[in-house]
């Protein structure tokens, strides 16, 4: 019978449940969960959640992930509901620096950065296949950054490589004298900062600084805003 329903009815009638209720409803049966799986039917649910990517305004963020998994993500956030699994282990008493990509994890460990594929097997385990090794620092990687086509990693050398992710080579960035303890990039400029008190704007036509900033204590931390300017 709800089923029957048209859809501008069944619109008003879901938009009284809470994300519990909604969720109970969908395993009725397959024709019930298909409508309510629709983006439209968690909107206002979403909307009144912490981190769902909808604004104040109603704009959509995140299009590319369904609401109703944002829904779930940002209830599991605010009651503290998570699980914990070991992807990798390692003996050495390091702090990695690590950064997700889809299903791609790049983890610093020493002077080298590893990349693995994540799946899961069968059993809902998570496995991993290192895929890729970037390196060319003397000492420890202190930092990296991801974008679409290159690693760029800052070192305790003092150097910046700039790696194509497609393993084509590397450049290599010089000009602070001690290690690299952040970086930033954005829309083909690249933001890093020193112990050596400096933070340096580069782009990704030169190796060599378009610009340096002297500064009064060391740089922990930098970032581009998303304007460029």
């Amino acid at each position: 019978m709800l089923s029957n329903l048209p859809e501008e009815v069944l619109y008003q009638i879901l938009s009284n449940l809470d994300y519990k209720s909604l969720s109970r409803l969908s395993q009725v049966c397959r024709t019930i969960h298909q409508f309510v799986n629709r983006d439209a039917v968690w909107r206002k649910i979403a909307k009144e959640l912490l981190n769902t990517g909808i604004t104040r305004h109603g704009r959509d963020i995140y299009p590319h992930v369904p609401l109703k998994e944002r829904v779930k993500m940002s209830q599991n956030w605010y009651n503290g509901v998570c699980k914990i699994a070991i992807t990798l282990k390692w003996k050495i008493k390091l702090l990695p620096w690590l950064q997700l990509d889809g299903d791609a994890l790049f983890l610093s460990q020493a002077a080298e950065i590893g990349a693995y594929h994540l799946r899961q097997d069968r059993g809902g385990r998570h496995t991993r296949n290192l895929v890729a090794v970037f390196s060319g620092h003397r000492g420890d990687v202190c930092r990296f950054t991801l974008t679409d086509s290159h690693l760029i990693s800052g070192g305790s050398d003092g150097k910046i490589l700039v790696h194509n992710r497609r393993g084509h080579g590397r450049v290599e960035l010089l000009g602070h004298n001690q290690e690299v303890n952040c970086l930033d990039a954005r829309g083909g400029l690249i933001v890093s900062g020193s112990r050596d008190r400096t933070a340096r704007i580069w782009t990704s036509s030169s190796t060599v600084p378009r610009d340096t900033v002297a500064l009064y204590d060391r740089v922990w931390s930098v970032a581009i805003s998303p304007a460029l300017r």
